[in-house]
């Protein structure tokens, strides 16, 4: 019952992404002056993290919160009383929310790798894309669990610029700092810092697992401690 009802609320903003997705998709193939898969590559390699931080960010569960179907707003919904009279302990709940927009995450995340792998130039065999796919998919998981905590201690509206300004200051920081840059989740996902021939990234693999893991905890610390 957890899980339909996390879908019922997350699933027009998974529709959402899925869009935006097929637009970006499509856009490329519009612009003038280039064979359309020249310009289609480079615009997955300036844009594709963008896009997995987008969708990371819009489909993290609100906390215990209930979210609204469109857009991001200030305040709670009004079923979110409801939702916590129901007989669920706070961390369930939780890991229902979080669980739900981390498994549509992740799809957004592999069929995204996989159509910049193969509508890239050269041939891209399917181990290749499948470690990428793999490689995206984790060093996403940060991200999205940053924003699954920042939820939890922030309105809706603020949630969104406030995960912006964290991975903005983390993109500025890698091209200044040699530590953060060798395990920045940001430089682990994209395709422009380590292609799909070199070797497996593991610096930033594991650390997007630890960090996932941080946040994910925090979050549950938090809820268990917030009056409602």
């Amino acid at each position: 019952m957890l899980w339909y009802k996390a879908w019922l609320e997350t699933r027009w903003r998974f529709v959402f992404v899925i869009g935006s997705m097929m637009l970006v998709w499509l856009t490329p193939l519009w612009l003038p002056g280039a064979a359309p898969p020249e310009r289609l590559w480079l615009g997955l390699q300036l844009g594709w993290v963008l896009l997995y931080i987008f969708a990371a960010v819009f489909l993290a569960g609100a906390g215990i919160n209930t979210q609204t179907m469109y857009a991001a707003t200030p305040g709670f919904h009004g079923s979110m009383l409801f939702t916590l009279s129901l007989p669920v302990s706070r961390r369930r709940l939780l890991f229902v929310r979080a669980g739900l927009g981390a498994i549509e995450t992740c799809v957004f995340v592999a069929i995204m790798a996989g159509f910049a792998l193969f509508q890239g130039p050269g041939a891209t065999s399917a181990l290749q894309a499948l470690l990428y796919g793999t490689r995206a998919i984790v060093c996403t998981l940060p991200v999205y669990a940053l924003s699954v905590l920042l939820a939890c201690v922030l309105d809706e509206m603020w949630q969104f610029m406030g995960a912006g300004l964290c991975w903005s200051a983390v993109f500025l920081l890698q091209s200044r700092s040699v530590v953060v840059s060798r395990i920045s989740p940001l430089r682990g996902m994209s395709l422009v810092s380590y292609p799909v021939t070199a070797p497996m990234p593991w610096a930033p693999i594991v650390a997007s697992v630890v960090f996932a893991g941080v946040f994910l905890y925090a979050s549950v610390l938090v809820l268990q401690r917030r009056e409602y």
